[in-house]
């Protein structure tokens, strides 16, 4: 026969040309050049990884002429001889067909003559592991003392079938499944010296398929090669090999994901139809969910994976739970196990894939959906809770400040208007701070002595709080302030402007909230609404990116991500909020416009949005479920009716809310109907 193997063509020469186990030729050629070579060795490992490849090499490495030398030459005539076969000292033995007690009784009689032609003679035992309890005994002693002239060299991939007798009178070396990387490397370079047309995904799909076997990879470029020796493609090698395309597998486990049975068995009967096997097709589905475990929880694969940069497949991965992947290997692997024994094994697919997609209210897909959506919940909860807390806890030291602040730059007030201030502070610090952070008793001391004595008689007017002078009213130090017909004889309170390094509201909030608040779009939201898709949202409302060049892009994202995704219609989208203050922040049109793109950068589609309080969207999906059950087919509702959410439309820009109104209503509260509100 003419044609040879690829595998045999290219079967490597010295170490410098083995891939993969450097850690064994480098071992070995610092022996040979040495002269430390031992006169037994053990090679274990998986096939196809240069057992018996690096065995030859060493047998010609003790013989060549240049010996001792961490290489053979190749080109002397004992390298030659050795190569093609033609020096009997070297000789190999099947152990699968010679594992009597007689054959290595007629070997061990013949281990005592002189080679012939070289230095040592070398006996290559392969697939030793199969030699008979007897001939493993008849080989013992001579296995432990050869003649000096003799080295063995044994061969095996189950290494547990081997006595411990005998791997304890030998140097061992494991070999290892080559890297995927290391397959492609040598393909190319095969590829190159043939002149194949191949794709480059065609290359790693092989290298994928061959299981860290180079002789495997080869061997399998070699048939693909003779399939179609135009040009190969990646559909040619899955159908050679039986395997399912990287396509398929995505279309298959959304199905299963999305509780879709119905598409996930007619993919099933188009792959039998091609004449996939039921166990390839297990197999590669039961790897593609292993692999999505892999990606979710170290964010990245192999590069030569075909996956690695799929969109699609990325998606699938942050959407799943590790708990559902989990479920569904799991279910994979019983139904991979039960088509091992069965005639028919069709079916045990078929009924996996019924039970991965079966979206009744007790079954355990649907209870593992419910049991990771609670737990999203959760996590959401605590992360609100914890944004509260801190929110409220500033919030409570800045209306102490505002408080004490306005009592130091009282005229006139009486004693029991004070002590009512002092209560209110107390009273906020022991309910919403640490008492030890503010030392309001030294705060209130200084106040009181900074003042004048307070005599209930001299009181003939209300109480007045006047503001700090500006550049704007006065203009030297000795000027008065404004005129008394400028100021309100009713008691004032000015208030002050408070930010977080965010820019001031540009014009006052209307009480009309219907411009901002629009009931219309929560209707066409309600009415057109997407389960499957809000559900996806909910999945990955978390992580929100901040927007380069954005500057209150990183504060609206947290606050972005402390909502609930209540309802989606695709393009639009209702979010619940516990604050109205946050909801008021994000309908602000300036904040608006960053949050879109935000949740456009997260999502990959433009998406309008309306923040509503959790309480608000729980009356209205409350009514919307009323007339539903009348069986009104669109459904109106009523209008949005809520004190603490503020029409906003027409406010230019703003980060946040809540310190002028909390203060202004705390002031109410403490000094009553005396308090106006300077417009």
């Amino acid at each position: 026969m003419s044609y040879k193997a690829l595998y045999r063509i290219y079967r490597p020469k010295d170490f410098n040309e083995v891939a993969g186990q450097k850690h064994i030729t480098q071992t070995l050629k610092n022996a040979l050049a040495n002269d430390k070579v031992a006169h037994a060795y053990l090679f274990s490992g998986p096939r196809g990884t240069g057992k018996t490849s690096i065995a030859k090499i060493l047998a010609k490495a003790i013989n060549c002429v240049e010996a001792p030398t961490e290489n053979p030459c190749n080109v002397c005539e004992n390298c030659i001889g050795i190569q093609d076969g033609t020096i009997s000292d070297v000789i190999e033995i099947d152990a699968a067909s010679n594992n009597g007690v007689d054959e290595i009784r007629e070997l061990r009689d013949k281990v005592k003559y002189l080679p012939g032609y070289v230095k040592y003679k070398v006996y290559i035992i392969d697939e030793v592991h199969m030699l008979s309890q007897g001939a493993f005994n008849a080989l013992l002693k001579t296995l432990e003392e050869p003649p000096a002239h003799v080295i063995f060299i044994l061969c095996t991939t189950e290494l547990q079938k081997v006595l411990p007798t005998i791997q304890s009178r030998c140097q061992r070396f494991d070999f290892k499944a080559i890297s995927t990387i290391d397959i492609i490397a040598k393909l190319k370079e095969i590829i190159s010296l043939e002149n194949i047309d191949i794709e480059e995904d065609a290359i790693k799909q092989i290298a994928t398929y061959a299981e860290g076997g180079l002789r495997d990879a080869i061997s399998l470029l070699d048939q693909v090669y003779s399939f179609n020796p135009e040009k190969i493609s990646l559909e040619d090698v899955n159908q050679i090999c039986g395997a399912v395309s990287m396509q398929t597998q995505i279309d298959l486990a959304k199905a299963l994901i999305n509780f879709d049975s119905t598409k996930a068995i007619a993919l099933l009967n188009d792959l039998l139809y091609q004449g996939k096997e039921v166990k390839k097709i297990t197999l590669n589905l039961i790897e593609f969910f292993r692999d999505t475990l892999m990606y979710s929880n170290l964010h990245t694969l192999d590069e030569s994976s075909l996956l690695y940069d799929n969109q699609e497949f990325k998606e699938i991965a942050e959407e799943i739970s590790n708990r559902k992947a989990f479920y569904i290997i799991d279910l994979l692997s019983k139904a991979l196990n039960d088509i091992n024994w069965s005639n028919n094994p069709k079916i045990h697919l078929e009924l996996a894939f019924l039970k991965i997609s079966d979206n009744e209210d007790n079954s355990n897909s649907n209870v593992l959906a419910a049991i990771d959506e609670i737990e999203k919940r959760l996590l959401e909860l605590e992360a609100l809770k914890d944004f509260l807390e801190a929110e409220d806890k500033q919030e409570s030291k800045e209306i102490i400040q505002s408080i004490i602040s306005g009592a130091s730059r009282l005229e006139k007030t009486d004693p029991e208007t004070i002590n009512q201030a002092v209560e209110k502070v107390k009273e906020i610090i022991l309910c919403e701070t640490d008492e030890s952070s503010l030392n309001l008793d030294e705060e209130v001391a200084e106040t009181e002595t900074a003042q004048d004595p307070i005599e209930l008689e001299t009181i003939e007017e209300p109480v007045k709080f006047e503001k700090e002078p500006t550049p704007e009213i006065i203009e030297d130090e000795n000027q008065e302030l404004l005129p008394e017909d400028d100021i309100e004889t009713e008691t004032e309170i000015v208030e002050e402007e408070f930010t977080t390094g965010a820019e001031i509201i540009k014009e006052e909030l209307c009480d009309d909230i219907s411009n901002t608040y629009d009931i219309h779009f929560v209707e066409e939201v309600l009415n057109n609404g997407d389960r499957k898709d809000k559900i996806s949202l909910q999945n990955r409302w978390h992580s929100f990116s901040e927007i380069e060049g954005e500057e209150d892009s990183k504060y609206l994202a947290s606050l972005l991500e402390t909502g609930n995704v209540m309802a989606s219609s695709y393009d639009k989208l209702i979010i619940a909020f516990a604050s109205t203050t946050i909801c008021n922040t994000l309908m602000v049109p300036s904040n608006k416009e960053v949050v879109m793109k935000i949740i456009n950068k997260k999502y990959n589609r433009i998406i309008n949005y309306m923040a509503l309080p959790t309480s608000v969207f729980s009356e209205i999906s409350k009514e919307f479920l009323e007339r539903y059950r009348m069986g009104e087919t669109y459904i109106k509702l009523s209008k949005i009716v809520c004190d603490g959410l503020k029409d906003v439309s027409k406010v230019e820009h703003v980060t946040t809310l809540d310190s002028k109104p909390k203060v202004v209503q705390d002031a109410i509260d403490l000094f009553g109907d005396k308090v106006k509100i300077k417009e």
